[in-house]
């Protein structure tokens, strides 16, 4: 048994190809993500925007027009469209979450962003950027 134990272990990949292959896995799915969930319609709105000179209709409302009298009906509306235009980024959250705790190591995180100095917060800081959160 003991030997057995031994041997699985040698097999495996050594722990800097498996770490460097976790953060590249990472940072793939985490440019990919942001740029279908947030880069690319952004850029387009933004586009938009600049042509028609305005950000476009309310989500409550729909319209640029005052927002409807409160009512259940109203509301469940809101949440219905809110739902629907924010569930691919809490996906993404999900996955960049999950992989942040599955393919990044620990220890090389905790050396980073572990202590509470400026280094660490200005580098959290500048990581948490491209996601526009």
């Amino acid at each position: 048994m003991c030997c057995l134990a031994q041997t699985s272990i040698t097999r495996s990949a050594p722990r800097p190809v498996r770490a460097a292959w976790g953060i590249a896995v990472f940072t793939a799915i985490a440019v990919a993500g942001l740029f279908y969930v947030k880069w690319d319609p952004l850029f387009h709105k933004s586009l938009a925007a600049a042509a028609h000179h305005t950000l476009g209709g309310s989500i409550v409302s729909g319209t640029a027009a005052a927002a409807p009298a409160p009512s259940l009906a109203t509301a469940w509306t809101y949440t219905r469209t809110y739902v629907g235009d924010v569930w691919q980024a809490m996906v993404l959250g999900l996955l960049l979450g999950a992989g942040v705790q599955a393919l990044i190591p620990a220890d090389w995180l905790r050396r980073l962003l572990g202590s509470s100095g400026l280094g660490s917060v200005a580098l959290a800081g500048l990581a948490a950027t491209p996601s526009m959160m």
